[in-house]
């Protein structure tokens, strides 16, 4: 999303611009920017800051390729291993997976929600994308009909925050997940995974027992994860280590000498599981 304010001096008009890597598909500019004002600056997508570099970050760990691209992962995964992970995938995609739609209290499912599509592009009829995750929305600011919620039939005079409980303000954009109802929203702070407590970045959820998720969490709760390689075990042979980590078993060994965990080596202390990739968990000693 680009943001073009004039600022006019003394003879000739200037533009300060501010260009986001990403912004909430489907929204108004006037809208779009009253949601990035609630989000602590800091984590601000504007393009070139740590803003920017924080969402990146979050779209490694929260959405790892490899939990969704077999061809991600570390070695060819047999065929067996690829049937458990395409129905996995299929399954979440049905009953879990969805992107948060950013609206006034009260408005929520009033406009179609957003369609994820492969890449770093937006699909959503409303704006434009781009390759390298820009949107520029272009459309003017629409008609709001407030929605009912299946409440009363008319627009309530107050909303609370599914997740803190304090107040939604008529004025400030809140976020709704599909799968948990309308009659239901979050402050844009409070639009974060229930395990690790961290935002859900650009707004990807997964729905769990009345719980929002981030991917990570979501898929580890259903599948076992390696705590060697990090990926997701779509085997039924792997080892499970006495402090209840899962890893694949030519991952359960000394990164140095390759020995067993069940047999410690006499290699310095140092962390034992040979990565393959930097693992998430708490790696431990030889």
């Amino acid at each position: 999303m680009v943001i073009t304010n004039p600022v006019v001096s003394r003879k000739d008009p200037t533009f300060n611009t501010i260009t986001y890597d990403w912004a909430p598909p489907g929204l108004t500019q006037k809208l779009a920017m009253l949601y990035m004002e609630l989000l602590p600056e800091e984590k601000r997508p504007v393009a070139g800051t740590e803003g920017a570099m924080y969402r990146r970050r979050q779209l490694m760990r929260q959405l790892p390729v490899y939990d969704q691209d077999p061809s991600q992962c570390h070695r060819p995964l047999s065929e067996d291993e690829l049937q458990a992970m395409s129905v996995f995938m299929k399954t979440y995609k049905e009953e879990a997976l969805g992107v948060g739609e950013v609206a006034l209290p009260g408005e929520g499912g009033a406009h179609p929600p957003p369609t994820v599509v492969k890449g770093d592009k937006q699909k959503n009829g409303t704006g434009t994308g781009t390759g390298n995750g820009q949107a520029t929305i272009i459309q003017p600011d629409p008609i709001y009909t407030p929605t009912t919620n299946g409440t009363d039939g008319c627009r309530k005079s107050e909303y609370h925050c599914s997740g803190c409980g304090e107040l939604a303000p008529l004025d400030s954009p809140v976020v709704y997940a599909e799968w948990a109802g309308y009659d239901k929203q979050w402050h844009a702070t409070c639009f974060v995974c229930s395990e690790c407590g961290e935002a859900l970045v650009d707004l990807v959820y997964y729905w769990r027992e009345g719980e929002l998720l981030c991917g990570r969490h979501y898929c580890q709760r259903t599948r076992p994860r390696c705590s060697g390689c990090d990926e997701l075990i779509f085997c039924e042979d792997y080892k499970e280590g006495a402090d209840g980590h899962a890893w694949h078993h030519d991952h359960y060994c000394c990164w140095r000498c390759g020995q067993s965990l069940d047999s410690p080596c006499s290699c310095p202390q140092t962390p034992s599981p040979k990565p393959v990739r930097p693992s998430t968990t708490q790696p431990q000693a030889c």
